[in-house]
């Protein structure tokens, strides 16, 4: 009988995902043409005025010297105010160089640079800022690092390195401070040189992380600035002697580590009998929290949704829960009841809504291989990069799971994947996705239905709303033929009530404003 209604649930609500009108504003610019091909949306910044900033990065491709960024400014109708182009140019004693980031601070724009220098044999950090007013750059030097303090296969090529090789940047959710960790080349002892700097370029804190254990035995998760912008907390996967005596559960722990002025502190935990092969840390005023999906099988069959609060000071742990996905989730998923364990999922982001409750999206996403047969004989691998189902799901402030929902999708592509997958954003307490599907919606069994393939060629634009009590509705709001491009859905760009997408059809461009 309880089967029976949570599957009439479904049909009801199927019938009537429709009938609620999602209420949007589309601005579009006018379709315009750039030097070069390839461009992606790096930063939008309201200007106060209900226009916008726009930061744009462009690469020359793969036989072109050319990168730089296209610095422009909207008005609410997203007529062009005014623009400007960088052109990065480096000098003869510069090698490797890239843009780890783009922060503003007021009318002040801020290219963090990071370059190989040839001839003082050190890695150089750099600021290039400019006012938006009068664009007009200035290098500022953050800091330095001796070239033999760096694996420098991590950029001059080769694969003798791990996966938190190289240098990453992080902007804390203000956007009022960044971190910039740097991994330092040390076979036996995890390290990274870490640095925290506001958005004004003053340095708050320059800090050594080490963790007494061989760099391949230590994970990088993630790092992320409270926002305050005085502290750093770094989550690292480590593998132990001791856990790998573990009877139940994935044979490893998790260590966050709290970075202050005054050096580092360390929490340590596990995820006990089950397995959980990735955590997110999300910083609160008043906790931390690290969440993913876990497993009772292995790190990849996921089996519900994992939580763990934290002191942001002390890291004292104050709670751990291991949700299941809920009844409605699996009928979303398969149509039935079915014991079942996922895998291929993939961490899309982390939203936050208005009551500090967590939103967290994943996608199923694998690759596929196909081997092709050339007439005159050999062949050639192909390969295929599918982007299925949508996984969302809503955490309480206590970690409980609020609702938790599967949109059924299937897309897949060997090209160019900027036109599937999917943005998401939160107005006030509804999750909003966008997707490019194909003209038709199919109908599953038990009610359900699958947004289908899209392709370059053909991309009408949806929207999906998920209620506050977990149920969902869908639209389109552009259809193909309205469209002079087709529009890049998955690199949208997020300002406070609209979101930002870039539409291109060769060198023709065009940008689309949707307001919620």
């Amino acid at each position: 009988m309880k089967k029976f209604i949570a599957i009439l649930c479904v049909s009801l609500s199927f019938n009537s995902m429709q009938a609620q009108e999602i209420s949007t504003s589309i601005t579009k610019s006018e379709v315009f043409k750039d030097e070069y091909k390839h461009s992606s949306i790096v930063l939008v910044e309201d200007d106060g005025s209900d226009g916008v900033f726009i930061v744009r990065s462009y690469a020359g491709g793969l036989f072109s010297s050319g990168a730089g960024y296209y610095f422009e400014h909207y008005n609410s109708n997203l007529k062009l105010i005014k623009e400007y182009e960088y052109e990065m140019k480096r000098s003869e004693v510069e090698r490797y160089g890239s843009i780890l980031g783009v922060i503003m601070n007021g009318d002040q724009v801020s290219l963090i640079d990071f370059v190989y220098n040839t001839k003082d044999k050190a890695f150089v950090c750099s600021a290039l800022t400019s006012s938006i007013n009068e664009f007009s750059f200035n290098k500022k030097e953050l800091f330095r690092i001796a070239s033999e303090d760096v694996l420098k296969t991590q950029w001059f090529g080769g694969n003798q390195f791990d996966g938190d090789s190289g240098a990453n940047f992080i902007v804390n959710e203000d956007k009022t401070a960044f971190a910039i960790t740097i991994d330092i080349k040390d076979k036996n002892t995890e390290t990274h040189k870490v640095f925290l700097f506001d958005n004004k370029l003053n340095k708050k804190i320059e800090h050594d992380f080490k963790r007494d254990i061989k760099d391949k035995k230590f994970v990088y998760e993630n790092i992320d600035v409270s926002k305050d912008g005085n502290n750093l907390y770094l989550l690292g996967k480590v593998f132990t002697d001791e856990k790998k005596k573990k009877k139940e559960g994935g044979k490893y722990q998790y260590e966050l580590t709290r970075i202050s002025k005054a050096g580092q502190a360390t929490q340590v935990f596990d995820t006990d009998e089950h397995f959980s092969g990735s955590l997110k840390t999300i910083v609160f005023q008043d906790k931390l929290t690290c969440i993913g999906f876990y497993s009772d099988k292995k790190d990849y069959r996921f089996k519900g949704i994992s939580y763990f609060e934290l002191d942001p000071i002390t890291l004292a742990i104050r709670k751990s829960k291991y949700n299941p996905f809920t009844e409605q989730f699996i009928l979303d998923k398969y149509g039935k009841n079915k014991d079942k364990e996922l895998k291929n999922l993939s961490f899309r982001g982390i939203l936050i809504t208005q009551q500090n409750e967590i939103v967290f999206n994943a996608e199923e996403y694998y690759i596929t291989s196909h081997y092709q047969s050339s007439p005159n004989g050999g062949g050639y691998w192909r390969y295929v990069y599918h982007y299925d189902d949508i996984v969302s799901a809503k955490i309480s402030n206590d970690g409980s799971i609020i609702w938790a929902r599967n949109i059924n999708k299937r897309q897949s592509t060997s090209g160019d994947e900027s036109y599937i997958s999917y943005t998401s954003t939160i107005k006030g307490n509804d999750t909003y996705f966008f997707i490019n599907t194909g003209e038709k919606v199919k109908k599953l069994s038990n009610d359900r239905i699958q947004f289908g393939q899209t392709s370059t060629k053909r991309s009408n634009l949806n929207i999906i709303r998920i209620t506050p009590d977990g149920n969902f509705s869908f639209q389109e709001i552009l259809d193909d033929k309205e469209n002079e491009v087709p529009f890049m859905v998955s690199d949208g760009a997020l300002s406070k009530n609209s979101v930002y997408f870039i539409g291109r059809k060769g060198k023709k461009k065009q940008l689309l404003k949707v307001t919620l």
